[in-house]
C-alpha cells in the first residue's frame, strides 16, 4: 500500500494500486487488478490486496447501503435513507458531497450516474457471498455437494450484518439476514449430521446457540447432533445448559420436546 511520507492516503493512491482512472465511470476493477473486498459481516472493513484502508464515516455508510442493495440503487433513495431528516434539497447536496468525498479518497469504488450508485464490478461483498450461499443450503433437497459444503464451512455465518450500527435504514435488513444466518446454520448442521459430518454438524450448531442462546431449535440442532456423534454425554451437557438459561432468563421451563428427544436417545 502507498501511504504518503506523513502516513495518510493521498488523492489518487488508492487508484493506483486498483490500476482504475481517478474518476468515476463505468469501468470495473479489471481481472488483472488486485482483489478489492467489503466487509459488512462482524463491522465495516474495506481490503484491497489484504491490506485495509481507511473509510470515513459517512463513506463506510454509503458503501454499504450501495452495496447490500443488489443493482444500481436510486441515488434519491440513497439520499432520503442516510439523511431522513434533512430537507430533500440538502439530502441530496449531502450525497453529492458524500460521493465526492469517497471518490477522493477512496477512487474507483463506485459508479454513478445522474440517478444511480452502484459499487464498481469485481469488487468482492462477503455479505453478497453468504446469502447466495445461504439460498443455496436451504433451497438445495438430497446431500449437499461437496463443493458447496467446502464452501458453506469456510463462509463467514458467525457474524450479523454491521452489529455495531444502530442506522434506520439498516434495522430491517439486520433483522432479516440474522435469521437467514441462523436457519442456514441450522439447516447445514441437519445436513451434515444426516452424511456423517457430525464433527462439522455439531460445530455449525453451536454457532447458531452462541447466536441466540434464547432459540429453541437451535438447542434442539445442537442436541441432535451431538446425539447422532454418539456423545450422549455432550448432548446431556449441553440440555442442563439450555434448561439453566430458560429458567434464569425466562423463568419458564425449556421446551418438552428436547427432553423427550433425550429419553428416548
Amino acid at each position: 500500500m502507498c501511504p504518503n511520507v506523513d502516513g495518510e492516503w493521498r488523492p489518487g493512491v488508492l487508484a493506483e494500486v486498483l490500476r482504475l482512472p481517478t474518476r468515476l465511470g463505468p469501468v470495473g476493477v479489471s481481472q488483472e487488478s488486485v482483489p478489492v473486498e467489503l466487509a459488512l459481516l462482524g463491522g465495516f472493513r474495506l481490503q484491497v490486496a489484504g491490506e485495509l484502508v481507511p473509510v470515513s464515516v459517512t463513506g463506510q455508510r454509503l458503501l454499504a447501503l450501495v452495496a447490500y442493495r443488489p443493482g444500481p440503487v436510486v441515488r434519491s433513495q440513497v439520499a432520503q435513507l442516510l439523511w431522513p431528516d434533512t430537507a430533500s434539497a440538502r439530502a441530496h447536496a449531502n450525497l453529492r458531497t458524500a460521493v465526492y468525498r469517497l471518490e477522493r479518497s477512496c477512487p474507483g469504488l463506485l459508479s454513478a450516474t445522474g440517478s444511480y450508485l452502484r459499487l464498481t464490478s469485481g469488487i468482492r461483498v462477503d455479505v453478497s457471498h453468504t446469502r447466495w450461499l445461504a439460498t443455496q443450503v436451504l433451497s438445495s433437497t438430497g446431500p449437499l455437494a461437496p463443493e458447496l459444503v467446502r464452501q458453506a464451512l469456510q463462509a463467514n455465518l458467525f457474524d450479523d450484518l454491521l452489529p455495531d450500527w444502530d442506522e434506520e435504514w439498516l434495522c430491517e435488513q439486520q433483522s432479516q439476514y440474522r435469521a437467514l444466518r441462523l436457519a442456514t446454520l441450522e439447516t447445514l448442521s441437519q445436513r451434515l449430521a444426516a452424511t456423517g459430518q457430525f464433527g462439522a454438524a455439531v460445530h455449525t450448531a453451536l454457532a447458531a446457540v452462541h447466536a441466540d442462546p434464547l432459540r429453541d431449535s437451535a438447542h434442539q440442532t445442537l442436541i441432535r447432533a451431538c446425539l447422532a456423534q454418539g456423545n450422549r454425554h455432550d448432548a446431556q451437557t449441553h440440555f442442563a445448559s439450555y434448561q439453566r438459561i430458560f429458567r434464569d432468563e425466562l423463568g419458564v421451563e425449556p421446551a418438552t420436546s428436547i427432553r423427550q428427544l433425550l429419553n428416548t436417545a
